[in-house]
């Protein structure tokens, strides 16, 4: 009897370890929120992935690629640091801490030059072939909210909670109306522009 051969291009293909979840979602998380890599977001995760963000409906990868485009205007100089990894089997939870300076409109809320910190837990799911196939993100928002000013602090009570909403509220009045003076004005610029072009 003649043993068996294996070809050493096949024997490599046995030996080649399986894609490694962890080492995946931290490259996922370097490339997209440290190198602002939105392309990885196409290269890793599936065409069918699912993206789900508190107070949304479920995404697809063209819409979380808006998200995050949405979380770069609003603060530019935004950075990502993954503080903790965990993985089983193909299940990846990370605990990451956003900080930037509100410098967009965010959640319909207008510029406050504020500098805060976002806490969040992502919970991966990946495939066989190293594809992301599902995303869950719980953040703190709340503690977000109140470092922009919105909310009044935790410990605040009946009498500060009243006082923190009597001054918000015309504080974010003259906000938004700074904001919108600034559109218009962008606007106008661009108008200009395009105009003097166009003759």
């Amino acid at each position: 009897m003649t043993p068996t051969r294996t070809s050493p291009a096949r024997a490599r293909r046995k030996e080649a370890a399986p894609p490694d979840p962890k080492a995946l979602a931290v490259e996922f998380g370097r490339r997209l929120f440290t190198e602002r890599d939105l392309g990885v977001i196409d290269e890793l995760a599936r065409p069918d992935a699912v993206f789900h963000l508190p107070g949304r409906p479920a995404l697809s990868p063209a819409g979380f690629q808006g998200v995050v485009r949405q979380l770069w205007r609003a603060k530019p100089d935004v950075t990502a640091e993954i503080l903790d990894v965990f993985a089983e089997g193909r299940q990846v939870a990370a605990r990451l801490r956003f900080t930037g300076t509100h410098l967009g409109e965010l959640f319909g809320i207008p510029p406050t030059g504020r500098r805060v910190a976002l806490d969040e837990l992502l919970v991966e799911q990946w495939d066989e072939q190293g594809r992301l196939v599902e995303l869950w993100q719980e953040a703190g928002y709340l503690g977000m909210l109140t470092g922009l000013g919105l909310l009044p602090a935790p410990e605040a009570g009946p009498l500060g909670r009243l006082r923190h909403t009597l001054a918000a509220v015309p504080r974010f009045a003259r906000l938004r109306a700074r904001a919108r003076s600034a559109d218009h004005s962008r606007g106008l610029h661009a108008g200009g522009a395009q105009r003097s072009e166009d003759a």
